[in-house]
């Protein structure tokens, strides 16, 4: 069986993770710690101090671009590490299942599935209740590279969630 994913992915994509949660939580304490210094400054303020103004908008400015920052940044870098995270996790404790079928296409669409990107592959399979081929769609993870399938060669396809996992090539039916 050919593998797409190996255990190097997993590892280096929970070190991103970390990453990622590491630069959060700095920025994160560089946010309290300024807020700690705007909210003493104003305390130390005399009372109906006209300089007062100055030191509120300061804390509000500071609250608006960590909570916009915040949003930015779990919302899209941090969530998408996130997912394929968890991804890689289910594929290495999880099962996978395995159906031969025909190759017969590349799909020229993007599928967005938990906020990551899978690029699609076609194969005929037969069911043998119904007695007849349907087509199945196969997502194949847009960061690796897809394998060189021919039309009409019978492949053993081992998906995950239909993820494909790994593959062998038959010879003959």
């Amino acid at each position: 069986m050919e593998k797409i994913y190996n255990e190097s992915d997993f590892s280096s994509i929970k070190k991103q993770k970390k990453k990622y949660l590491a630069v959060y939580f700095v920025v994160l304490g560089i946010y309290a710690i300024a807020s700690v210094g705007v909210w003493i400054a104003y305390f130390l303020q005399p009372y109906k101090s006209p300089d007062i103004w100055w030191i509120k908008l300061i804390c509000f400015v500071l609250a608006g671009i960590f909570v916009i920052f915040s949003f930015i940044y779990l919302g899209i870098p941090f969530k998408r590490v996130r997912n394929y995270c968890k991804l890689l996790k289910g594929i290495e404790v999880g099962t996978s299942n395995g159906t031969v079928g025909e190759f017969d296409r590349y799909g020229s669409e993007l599928e967005v599935r938990d906020g990551l990107e899978f690029s699609t592959l076609y194969f005929l399979e037969y069911n043998t209740k119904k007695q007849e081929f349907f087509e199945r769609k196969v997502w194949m993870d847009t960061e690796k590279k897809p394998p060189e399938f021919e039309k009409g060669e019978h492949i053993k396809v081992y998906t995950h969630g239909n993820v494909l996992v790994g593959f062998d090539r038959l010879l003959d039916m």
